[in-house]
């Protein structure tokens, strides 16, 4: 599942949380994404960071993101994880019944 956040709020019971976050730095051309994972209690599981160089669009760093973290929790065999992220835009899209394969 994945949702746009307005407050932080605790997962589902039995399920972890992943706020996916993009930070950039326009004097170093550097994006830099931020990965926390947490329990239905909403105690700290996880982090991840990570980082790329090249300024691009909002939306693109958010998809990014999604594609990043979604490799993470993979890695680590979790499948019970809800996503959110800021970009309502990015969230509605991936949420929609639409097949683009362009």
């Amino acid at each position: 599942m994945m949702q746009e956040e307005e407050a932080w709020k605790k997962s589902a019971n039995g399920r972890y949380k992943c706020n996916i976050d993009a930070s950039f730095s326009t004097s170093l051309n550097r994006v830099r994404l931020g990965m926390c994972l947490r329990d239905d209690s909403g105690d700290f599981a996880l982090a991840k960071k990570d980082w790329f160089d090249s300024l691009c669009d909002i939306d693109v760093v958010e998809v990014v993101g999604i594609r990043t973290t979604l490799e993470w929790v993979l890695d680590l065999q979790f499948d019970n994880v809800d996503f959110a992220l800021d970009s309502k835009r990015v969230v509605d899209y991936v949420n929609s019944d639409i097949d683009d394969s362009s």
